[in-house]
């Protein structure tokens, strides 16, 4: 940027007041926005509370004309297309793909031409560097006359990502979330009309950054501890309600919407406790 373009764009931010914006950063509680020193904010553990009112993200609209991928790259080129038609084809339709050096290198290897690989270089999608995680929290209620409690035996809600050598770690305090009022906070069963059931939702959403790309195994689970950092620290007694999901973190993507929902049940004979029924965790990466 030359010095003329480089004073304009100053000139600009300084009239938007953007010179000296600080962005705040997924899962900062308050005492780190201020200084305090808090174990929990390293960047690897998150309060799930803290992304209340986070905007729930837009579905992709699903389309006849995918982007391409490394092997479709390949399997043009083998079959006898010319590489204008090749390139042209990435052009219009951008490439989901790892283009990263070695990428590059292995379609070399297969034969692929300099020119095609260029135009994979130059119209893959952007790679993947988070995702967008919503974590739906379903409570169904007894209905009736039963009072709604806050309560639970094992109150604490954990998700642990693995990234790379490191762990990203997801907790919801159960009882704040019962005793609280969300942006997103819906009843959503009231289906049977002799003995409604209260099924109360509520949903955080935020964008969370997820580096490392491949297979992994994320960890859902329920705790009486407050204090899990790491899957090492779950007790010995608690690893049996872990509920294992595998997870394939493509490269690049059109979409990298992750989904966590969970089922809460109130207890019959003690309508002061709520039990983990189920979990669902799914990814939409098209």
């Amino acid at each position: 940027m030359d010095a003329l373009l480089r004073s304009r764009v100053l000139a600009v931010m300084a009239v938007l007041g953007l010179g000296g914006a600080v962005l705040a950063q997924p899962g900062l509680s308050a005492s780190s926005r201020t200084g305090a020193v808090d174990p929990l904010m390293g960047g690897y553990v998150f309060n799930v509370i803290d992304w209340d009112g986070g905007p729930l993200p837009p579905r992709y609209e699903r389309s006849d004309q995918l982007p391409l991928t490394l092997a479709d790259v390949r399997k043009l080129s083998r079959s006898g297309f010319s590489d204008e038609a090749v390139v042209k084809m990435i052009q219009e339709r951008r490439c989901a793909c790892d283009a990263s050096v070695d990428a590059l290198v292995e379609l070399k290897a297969a034969g692929v031409s300099e020119r095609v690989i260029r135009a994979v270089s130059l119209h893959a999608l952007p790679p993947n560097r988070s995702i967008y995680l919503v974590i739906t929290i379903d409570f169904e209620g007894l209905g009736g006359s039963a009072e709604v409690s806050s309560e639970a035996r094992r109150r604490y809600l954990y998700l642990i990502v693995p990234d790379g050598t490191k762990e990203r770690v997801f907790i919801a305090d159960l009882g704040a979330v019962l005793a609280g009022r969300w942006q997103h906070d819906t009843v959503v069963d009231q289906t049977d009309l002799l003995l409604p059931k209260r099924v109360r939702r509520v949903a955080f959403a935020a964008e969370v950054p997820l580096k490392q790309y491949g297979p992994r195994q994320v960890l859902v689970f329920t705790s009486s501890r407050p204090n899990i950092y790491t899957s090492a620290d779950i007790p010995e007694a608690e690893r049996d309600s872990i509920q294992a999901y595998e997870l394939d973190y493509p490269p690049s993507s059109l979409e990298r919407i992750c989904d966590l929902r969970v089922l809460y049940r109130q207890d019959q004979m003690l309508p002061d406790q709520w039990h983990l029924v189920r979990t669902d965790f799914q990814c939409e990466w098209d």
